[in-house]
Order: C-alpha cells, then sequence, then structure tokens
C-alpha cells in the first residue's frame, strides 16, 4: 500500500477490553467530531447501526458535552456505556450531533449525500489508500487472525490513511499489532478497559433439565437443528416462548428475534441461539446455559476457543441493559461435566494472536498465473502462490487450500470465463463447503457462462425459489401453518440472493436487476419472520 506508506506517519490507538467493558466509547466519538472519517465493521448489521446513528445525531462528539438529561441508546450493539459516563450514543437525536454518513457493504451502497465526510462499512469493503481521513474505526481487531476474514482486517490496518486509527477489540490483539505497527513506523497507543459489571459462573449446571430455564436465560447451541430441538424442549418444560439467533438468518431477522427477547411484553422471554449471538446483537441477556463446550470445525468436533467462551459468556449481564441492582451476569451450562471446561475457560487469560493472516491481491495472483503453463487451474495457482510466497513473520497466508478448493469449483463450474470474472466468483459470499448453496449458485454461474448476463426471473425460476416463494406465499394467504420445509428453504434461497447483490455492485451491467432482486430480499424477509 505504497500511498499509506508515503503519508504522514499514523496515529494507531488501540482500545481493548473484554465483552461489555465500553471500549468502543471514545472511538465512536472521535469518529463523530471528524471532518473525514470511517467505521468499518465486522458485521452489515453494525455498519448499519453506526450509519443510522450518526446521521440521526445520537452519538455525541468527542469535544461536546452529551445532554444532561439523555437516555443510553439500549439497542445499539457496542461497547458503548463507559460507568459514570453520560450516554454518548443517546436514544434520541440531536440535531446538533447530525453528520452525514453514506453507507456501503457488500450488498448494499447507501448515498446520503455525495460526498459526505463520514463512512460506515463493513470492514472488507474499506476503502484502500487513495482516500484520506482524520479518523478510522476498525472494530473487532481480533478477527485479524480468522482462517477466513482476517485479511480483511490486516488490509484495513495496513492500508487506511488516516491521521488516526482506532482499532476496538480483544487485549489477544495487541502483541501482532505492536508488532506490525514497528514495521509501518507509525505511533502505538493502547487504551485497556475492564469488564463494566461482574460475570460469574454458576455452582451448578442445569443437569439437563429444562424446567430450570428461566426468564432472561440465552441457550447457546452450535448447530440449526439443535437450536430448534432446545427452543421445542424449552417451550414445552417451560411453557414460555423462546426467540431464536443463528449464522443462516439474515442480520434483519435476528435484529427482529432480539427485539422480540428484549423487550418484557412480547412473551418471548428466553433466548436460544448460536454462537452469532456473540457479536453483533445487544441482548438483555441475565444468563448464559452452555449446550455443550464442544463445536464442529468442518472437519471434525473440536473444544470452543478460549476466546470464543468468553465472548459468549460475556454477553450475560451486560452494563446498561438491566437494573443497577441486577446488572451481574452468570454463565452455566445444560450439562454438569461441561461446566469446569467453562469455568476453566472464564479465568484463564487468552493467548495472545500470533500472527495476521493475509491473502494474494488479484493483481499479484494474475501474475503468477501468467507465468504458469496455459490452462493451470487456478486451484493449482493459487497452491503455487502459496509455496513462493515469502511472507513477514507478523503474517501467515489464509488458508489457501481452502482458496484453491473455491477455484477448483469455479474452474469445473465457470472454466470459460475471463481469470477476473473467475476470481470474482471466488470472493463473492458463497459457502463453499455447503453442498446445498454450491447446487443453487452453480444455476446463477451457468447463466452467467452461457449469457454474460443473469436475468433475475431466470435464476429464480432455474434455482427453484420461484416455486418455494409461491407455495409458501399460498399458504400464508390460506391461512395455513408454514410448511415444515419452509424455513430451511428460505434461509438457502436468501442466500443466493444475497450472492446476485453482491455481484450487481461489482458487475452492474451482468447483474443488472439489483432493485428487482432487493424486492425478492425483503419479500423472502418478510415469509421468514411468518415462518418463525
Amino acid at each position: 500500500f505504497p500511498l499509506t506508506r508515503q503519508a504522514p506517519r499514523r496515529k494507531i490507538i488501540m482500545h481493548v477490553g473484554p465483552t461489555n467493558s465500553g471500549k468502543t466509547y471514545n472511538a465512536l466519538r472521535a469518529l463523530a467530531a471528524a471532518e473525514y472519517g470511517i467505521y468499518a465493521g465486522p458485521l452489515r448489521l453494525l455498519a448499519h447501526e453506526i450509519f443510522e446513528r450518526l446521521n440521526n445525531g445520537q452519538i455525541v462528539p468527542l469535544g461536546q458535552d452529551p445532554d444532561a438529561d439523555a437516555e443510553p441508546d439500549e439497542d445499539i450493539n457496542l461497547d458503548v456505556a463507559p460507568n459514570g459516563e453520560k450516554p454518548a450514543v443517546q436514544k434520541k437525536g440531536n440535531k446538533r450531533y447530525v453528520r452525514a454518513c453514506n453507507l456501503l457493504t457488500g450488498e448494499e451502497q447507501r448515498t446520503v449525500e455525495e460526498g459526505a465526510g463520514l463512512l460506515s462499512c463493513t470492514v472488507e469493503m474499506t476503502p484502500g489508500g487513495a482516500m484520506q481521513y482524520d479518523v478510522a474505526v476498525v472494530d473487532e481487531i481480533q478477527m485479524i487472525a480468522d482462517p477466513e476474514r482476517g485479511p480483511a482486517w490486516s488490509s484495513a490496518l495496513l492500508s487506511l490513511n488516516a491521521k488516526e486509527i482506532h482499532l476496538c477489540g480483544e487485549e489477544t490483539a495487541v502483541p501482532v499489532v505492536e508488532s506490525i505497527v514497528r514495521d509501518t513506523g507509525d505511533e502505538l497507543e493502547v487504551n485497556r478497559y475492564q469488564r463494566l459489571s461482574p460475570l460469574t459462573v454458576a455452582q451448578e449446571s442445569l443437569n439437563g433439565d429444562f424446567s430450570k430455564a428461566r426468564k432472561g436465560d440465552c441457550f447457546i447451541a452450535f448447530s440449526r437443528s439443535r437450536i430448534f430441538e432446545v427452543k421445542k424442549e424449552i417451550e414445552r418444560a417451560t411453557k414460555m416462548k423462546c426467540a431464536v439467533a443463528y449464522g443462516r438468518l439474515p442480520p434483519e431477522l435476528r435484529t427482529e428475534q432480539a427485539s422480540l427477547f428484549n423487550k418484557p411484553d412480547t412473551g418471548y422471554d428466553i433466548m436460544v441461539g448460536t454462537d452469532a449471538i456473540g457479536m453483533g446483537l445487544n441482548l438483555k441477556i441475565k444468563r448464559i446455559v452452555f449446550d455443550t463446550t464442544t463445536k464442529w470445525n468442518g472437519h471434525e468436533m473440536a473444544p470452543l476457543s478460549l476466546s470464543s467462551i468468553k465472548q459468549i459468556a460475556g454477553r450475560a449481564g451486560r452494563f446498561g441493559m438491566h437494573d443497577d441492582n441486577d446488572a451481574s451476569g452468570v454463565a452455566t451450562t445444560l450439562w454438569e461435566n461441561d461446566l469446569p471446561v467453562v469455568a476453566d475457560a472464564l479465568r484463564a487469560t487468552a493467548q495472545p494472536i500470533k500472527y495476521a493472516r493475509i491473502h494474494p491481491t488479484q493483481e499479484r495472483f494474475e501474475q503468477v498465473v501468467q507465468v504458469l503453463p496455459a490452462g493451470t487451474p487456478l486451484s493449482a495457482a493459487e497452491l503455487v502462490f502459496g509455496y513462493v510466497s515469502r511472507i513477514h513473520p507478523s503474517f501467515e497466508m489464509q488458508n489457501v487450500r481452502d482458496i484453491a478448493q473455491a477455484f477448483d469449483i469455479v474452474d469445473k463450474t465457470a472454466g470459460g470465463l475471463t481469470l477476473g470474472d473467475r476470481h470474482l466468483l471466488r470472493l463473492a459470499p458463497i459457502q463453499w463447503r455447503d453442498p446445498e448453496m454450491l447446487e443453487m449458485t452453480s444455476h446463477l454461474i451457468r447463466i452467467y457462462t452461457q449469457s454474460l448476463a443473469v436475468d433475475y426471473r431466470q435464476l429464480l425460476k432455474a434455482t427453484g425459489v420461484q416455486k418455494i416463494l409461491k407455495e409458501i406465499e399460498d399458504a400464508e394467504c390460506m391461512g395455513n401453518r408454514p410448511p415444515a420445509w419452509g424455513l430451511s428453504a428460505l434461509e438457502l434461497a436468501h442466500k443466493v440472493v444475497i450472492v446476485y447483490l453482491w455481484l450487481s455492485y461489482r458487475n452492474p451491467v451482468a447483474f443488472s436487476q439489483r432493485t428487482q432482486m432487493a424486492e425478492v430480499k425483503h419479500k423472502m424477509e418478510k415469509l421468514m419472520e411468518w415462518c418463525l
């Protein structure tokens, strides 16, 4: 990133601490005070929240006093309520604090004002060094080590051309950032924060007894099927209703389910979710209950990491979400043998991150392809890139075998496309290990390969989505119960729509019907809400 390296020395400010420590408080205030600034978050949901609150004047800029009678915004999904401080993110907006902010995510772009000084985006969409900012905020910096998404955080840290960069996240990220900053020559300041409300481990588990579930509980399971099993068991044993949150559920519906759980008069007194609740949802959880402490990692059942257990358990008793005399949180387990695992994890110090992940840019990748024999599969080119690369000690290459697997699928279904087109498809939000997702996506690739354009109606028909929508809409209109297969089918169909929308921003000529597909997406989400 030569433009950034040639720019004046940057000041990197880290805000690190556990969940519920108020670590993003000062970062967001600095952003709201900047003439030119950017927020880069891990989820579209979080980027959207910052976008809305800046435009509504809900974030109090640094240097200005919060309103004396201001109430905190309890719906925001970030740590923004340090003990003793007035709320920096207020429930109601104030015209004095309004800042024009645009939105940029993989499948949505919203321009409030051309040339607006502020931008809220997902980390993968962070502009490079050509853009100059006064303040940048990069959230969840520990994700820099994530095997799949980590390169986006590495790219943001290295490429952002900002006078001041605020990195918010876990203490585990400090050593690797220190190492990187030593080589970039930037200034580094580390601010550490403590949890604002106590978190304890229960003396005993539920011993497999779902009748011990109580209002304000959040049960954590690690598969979609298990979530609905737990939900059914709780509702049968307690007569209380459960809201749900898991990865395949669109962010909009996760937010709706969170709202049902948070509001006291909806009847949804218990939440059941996956580790998706550990990031991006602000929930009034009193007690976290782990269904298990192992999780399928794509190859085998593996123990949860210390970091995952800490982040999930830390969602209990969030400061400002409960009455002051009832702000503590509790972590427990469904089964007794898992309780010591959680207790040990919460006592332990998480190991520091050793490497930040990187991946080859398209330009670098194409350079490797050009020196290989004509017709060399891209999967082989990716492996070659991994073998010949010399990598800085602070970094580790993204898992090249996983990328090669994705390229292998692209080569088989889209071998006739240009290198640029195939590289773009590899980067699309496609779950390459999901056979059902691949089957759906193959129709999109096939249509594009044949016509170099994808008509949304043809895609919906070819994938069977058109038929799915009609059958579920008919059931709703007739007053019938949702079909048993309905929610799962809609979740899968929704992902294909997201891929189309993602591609429409990168190749708008071939994927030109963005508005129509956005309407389909909205219809799907309404039907999914009905199925839930």
